[in-house]
């Protein structure tokens, strides 16, 4: 790939509407920051997977997920599944391991409202999560919607408040998967019994409490490079990304894979002492993982390949979802020498 091809593909990519819908968050609300007095006070701040409470024992998690209601109305019990199936991840991608969900859904017909319902319990059997819950409206008049909430708990953390220069950028994926139809998601759950989806998700938390890895991010629906900047956009660091490091079909165009919506995909970073264990981990079960890149102090992300390097965003002239506490992270550089020691409890920071 030349160099015109190169930023021809980012630009591409800078405009997928999926991107732009990320760009809307910080656009459209302002979320009012609390004091900071103690690092586990960043937890709590949007810019995680999910929020993060401390607790005596660790962490406690929260996140939630709305469906698209075009997705909801005619796809209800893929809807219900998928729903389930990226708040765990979530989870999993904080280090945690998913408790219990809910859900609140509305739907115009009782039976559609049953697949919905269906494709939710059928993704908590497999992923071994309980669903205890929710609240349910059925009426002809209602425009169909879904949103789940998740619960979970984490005793060590990774989060994105721990990026900092130098850490490699590792992306695990499971290449044993399908594009759903005319779409972006890459489906590798289908046919899998659940004793194997849950180990393949227990190794996110074991690399938190093994003390291998500082941040995780779930990758999302903006792709491998859009949910790379949430990885980073919190701690306003830049990378530099090796395209030809990212495994890829043979078979699919990168125009197509780099927007991947994966159901198992996450970015990690750690060091480079720790990467050999973290991707013989990942291997075990089967799933690819690699360093693709390295974090650095920039502010800006750029993207190399065959000798070709542009640029893909720049911090410093335009946040991406606006939540970024640069400021706030760097107050509490002395602890982050702690993070993967964890000599220093988070909780008393």
């Amino acid at each position: 790939m030349n160099q015109s091809e190169l930023e021809r593909l980012l630009g591409y990519l800078r405009q997928i509407p999926a991107m732009q819908a990320k760009m809307n968050i910080g656009k459209g609300i302002k979320i009012a920051q609390p004091n900071i007095e103690k690092i586990a006070d960043l937890y709590v701040l949007p810019g995680d997977d999910t929020a993060a409470i401390a607790t005596e024992h660790g962490y406690m998690l929260h996140a939630c997920e709305g469906m698209i209601p075009s997705f909801v109305e005619y796809h209800p019990y893929f809807a219900g599944w998928s729903a389930v199936m990226a708040n765990i991840s979530d989870i999993a991608a904080m280090g945690g391991r998913a408790t219990s969900v809910v859900n609140s859904f509305w739907h115009r017909s009782a039976e559609q409202a049953q697949a919905l319902v269906q494709g939710m319990q059928a993704a908590c059997q497999h992923y071994g999560v309980p669903l205890v819950g929710g609240h349910t409206h059925i009426d002809p008049n209602f425009q169909p919607g879904l949103s789940v909430a998740i619960q979970g708990e984490a005793k060590q953390l990774l989060s994105v408040m721990h990026v900092q220069p130098q850490q490699n950028i590792l992306l695990v994926l499971n290449l044993k998967g399908k594009f759903h139809p005319n779409t972006t998601y890459w489906k590798c759950f289908e046919g899998v019994d659940g004793d194997q989806l849950q180990a393949e998700l227990e190794i996110l938390p074991q690399l938190a409490e093994q003390g291998l890895v500082y941040a995780a991010r779930d990758i999302s629906n903006a792709g491998i490079l859009g949910s790379l900047l949430m990885l980073l956009e919190a701690s306003g660091c830049g990378a530099v990304i090796q395209l030809d490091q990212i495994a890829k079909p043979k078979d699919v165009e990168w125009q197509h894979w780099l927007q991947i919506f994966p159901s198992y995909g996450f970015l990690l970073t750690a060091d480079d002492e720790e990467c050999e264990e973290i991707i013989e981990l990942f291997a075990a079960q089967d799933l690819h993982c690699a360093v693709i890149g390295q974090v650095n102090a920039s502010g800006k992300v750029t993207v190399s390949n065959q000798g070709s390097k542009a640029e893909f965003w720049d911090f410093q002239q335009q946040l991406f979802t606006g939540l970024c506490y640069a400021e706030q992270i760097q107050d509490f550089q002395r602890y982050q020498h702690n993070f993967r020691q964890r000599e220093l409890s988070l909780c008393q920071a």
